[in-house]
Order: C-alpha cells, then structure tokens, then sequence
C-alpha cells in the first residue's frame, strides 16, 4: 500500500506536458529528433532531462546493424521496467526500429509500448502525443522555444531522406525508403534558423549526401546546393556521407571555390577490391574510385579525407585486405573507422555462402587501423608548428576544420582555458597523441 501512496505522490507531481527524449544512432536520427523536439515546442509540450518531471519517454531507435537493434532493445526493456515502476507513464517508439520491423509483431513483442512512430509517421507525433496524454482535446499552452539537442555552436543540416543505392550489405533503403531531397530553400532556411541559434558549422548529412536533387533536376547536384548555402554567413560548412559513383567535377569544383566549405571530406568506402565492391553493389571499381581519389587530392587545397571500411564481408580474403592497407598507404586519409561485417537477414549479402569467420574479420580489423595508426604517427608530424583556426570544446578540447565532432580525434590543448565551448580561437600544434593531436592556446 505504502509502495501504491509513493507513486501515486510521483505522479501528481508529474506535468502532463513534460517528456523526455533518448536518441540512439547517427547523426541522421538525431536530427529526426530534434525535428520531433521542435513539433511538440509548438503547441507546448516541453522537454525536460531524462528522470525527472517527465510523464512520457519518446526513444528514438537505431536497427542499421544487429549491434543497434541489441541497444534499442535494452533500452526498450529499461523503459518498460521504470513504467512498471511508475517513474513514467508512457513509452513511445520511433525511428528505425519500427520503421524495419513490422508493427504487428513489435506490438505483440512489447505490449506496454504505448505509441510506435515509424520514420515516415514521426511528423505525426504532435497529433499522436495529444491523443496519448490528455485522451481528449488538447489546449495548447504556450510554444517553447526551439530546442537542440546538440551544442548550439555547430548543427546537422539533413538535406535528404531515404536511399536508392541498395547495397548489399545495407537495410537503410527498407528503412527509410527511397531517396527525396530537400529543396535549396527549405535547407537554406534550417540553416539559417540554426546559424541564428548560434551555429559556426553546419554539417551537411543524409544517407547519401551526393544524391541530392537528383529527383529535382535530374542527375546529382550537391553542388548547386553547396553554393547556395555558400552565401551564409556561415564559418565552415562540413560535407559528410559522399558516395563515391556521385562525386562529379562540378562538385569538387564547388568544394574548391566556396570559401566557407572546409576542405574536408567524409566519404565511406566500405572496401577497395573491385570484385568485392561488385559484390557490395557499390556501383564502382577500384579504378574509378582511384580516379576520385586523385581528382580531389589533386584540386582541394588541404583536403582532410575519412572513410570507413567493412572487413570480413563474405568472400574476402587477405589479399583483399592487402589492397585496403596499400590504398591507405597510397592516400591521405586523416580519419578512418573499420567495422566487422554485421549480416542482416533482408540483405543480399546474407545469402552469400563463403562466410569470414568473424573472429578473422576482428583481427582483420585490428590489422588495418594498426596499419593506419602507424602511418598517421608520421602523416601528423608534419603538422607540428602549424597554426590552426579552432572550436573551442572543453576546457582542455578543440577542434579544427580536420576534426568532425563525435567522429574524429581531438586537438587536447597542453593547459586548461577559460574560454567558452564554441568559442573561436588559434591553436599551434606542438606534438601528437596516438589519434589525437596536441596544441598552445594562442
């Protein structure tokens, strides 16, 4: 009884208009959260820090890979037993996971769920959240301000939803369906909502960042988009997410001449071999994906280049990583990330016979982030004594134009600042770090 009384007191204590938000996966999920932040501002309902006057969770999910599904799934079981508990009242589900999963089955998995938002009914979750909560007509109360969910000095830009690529290995296009950009001017106008909010960097992402407007004029036009939103008064613009077979000289030219876009490019690879790039349907070979490489090597100034790498898809062998470490040997590349091939079971690939050992695909892994461990030891070297315009992140953190936030390194400063997160500043690198880099505060 005594135990009825407490939470009985916990919920009259509880604001039927306060929710909590839990975004896992990418930087892509994260915008879709801020996009359901923003939506419930504006008849209201304000969010508030997870464990506190909440009445409702809202859990943005991640599935890409088996290991994402693991995760949304432990914290779809820790939000049923605080329900249980009567810390919360309602559980909402969007994202991917019932994007990939049918309703019907995740309904019967996890009755206490009370709301499942796919990606393409996450629009709805005003409407649907009103309907959870108040179960009758809801009196908006005044709209809060737009709220981010990430530190004000950069934002994610999400130009694009969805993909028609259909890697092998990939489920993205089952998830979020085919590809639709943005318009210029919808884009334009997020970024300046941001800028004024008090972003120095916006980054630019989608699923596959290189095919947007391609369903408005008709071939990839990055690039038209890149100028437009070259006329901000903007410090850096990031380009993420670049899939090689759409890399088009009218982009790297764009990338050349925009002042404000940062010679900087993220642009998974996922693996060199031509047979097993066939085999991923990445649409390319190792000699064209050469002939990109050289392209922009040759005509950005300063490129800072990362990629990722899959090793252990089915049918690779040592040779073939071989070629992934004498192509990392051959370019620049800054920033890499190697992952294990994960099957999926609605993927091409799963039905692929000549399996790799996943303990061999770890120690393949580890073989090639050692080889690029070695190489950056004397790649960074060179930048020592350079002076590089910085983003203050800590109060011993900085990041340059090289360093994407939450993916890449740091530059940890030799003393602690005063100075603000976000704040501008000049830092001379003075030694290395494993990954990282070192740096004066000038």
């Amino acid at each position: 009884m005594a135990f009825n009384q407490k939470h009985a007191t916990i919920h009259a204590m509880k604001q039927k208009h306060h929710y909590s938000m839990i975004s896992l996966g990418c930087a892509r999920s994260l915008v879709d959260s801020e996009t359901m932040v923003a939506d419930l501002n504006k008849v209201g309902f304000e969010i508030v820090p997870e464990g506190t006057s909440e009445q409702v969770t809202i859990l943005n999910t991640c599935s890409f890979i088996q290991a994402a599904i693991d995760e949304t799934e432990r914290n779809i079981s820790q939000l049923i037993d605080q329900k249980k508990e009567g810390s919360i009242q309602h559980v909402v589900v969007a994202g991917c996971y019932p994007s990939r999963f049918k309703k019907e089955i995740l309904e019967e998995k996890y009755p206490d769920i009370d709301l499942w938002l796919t990606t393409k009914e996450e629009y709805t979750i005003q409407n649907e959240l009103k309907k959870l909560v108040f179960k009758k007509k809801f009196t908006p109360k005044k709209p809060k301000p737009y709220t981010k969910l990430t530190p004000s000095h950069f934002a994610y830009l999400k130009i694009s939803e969805g993909c028609n690529n259909w890697c092998s290995f990939c489920t993205i296009p089952k998830i979020r369906g085919e590809h639709t950009s943005k318009p210029v001017q919808q884009i334009v106008d997020e970024a300046k909502l941001q800028i004024a909010l008090g972003a120095k960097e916006l980054i630019l992402i989608a699923e596959d960042t290189t095919c947007w407007g391609e369903d408005i004029y008709g071939k990839p036009s990055l690039d038209i988009l890149v100028r437009a939103l070259g006329e901000l008064d903007v410090d850096w613009i990031r380009l993420m997410y670049i899939f090689p077979p759409r890399v088009t000289q009218e982009l790297v030219t764009a990338i050349k001449e925009t002042s404000n876009v940062i010679p900087y490019i993220d642009m998974p690879i996922q693996h060199v071999n031509s047979d097993l790039l066939q085999r991923m349907n990445r649409r390319h070979d190792q000699a064209f994906l050469e002939k990109i490489m050289d392209m922009m090597v040759k005509e950005i100034p300063n490129l800072v280049l990362r990629t990722t790498f899959i090793l252990g898809f089915p049918g690779e062998t040592e040779d073939h990583v071989n070629e992934i470490k004498t192509f990392i040997k051959k370019y620049p590349f800054a920033h890499i990330g190697c992952f294990t091939y994960s099957e999926e079971r609605e993927t091409r690939s799963a039905r692929f016979t000549d399996k790799v050992d996943p303990e061999i695909a770890k120690q393949r892994v580890d073989d090639v982030m050692k080889t690029q461990y070695d190489l950056l030891q004397t790649r960074n070297k060179s930048l020592i004594g350079t002076t590089l315009d910085c983003i203050i992140e800590g109060p011993r953190e900085a990041r340059s134009y090289r360093e994407a936030p939450d993916v890449d390194g740091i530059i940890i400063l030799d003393k602690e600042t005063d100075l603000a997160i976000g704040s501008k500043c000049t830092v001379t690198i003075s030694a290395i770090d494993h990954y990282d880099l070192v740096g004066h505060l000038n």
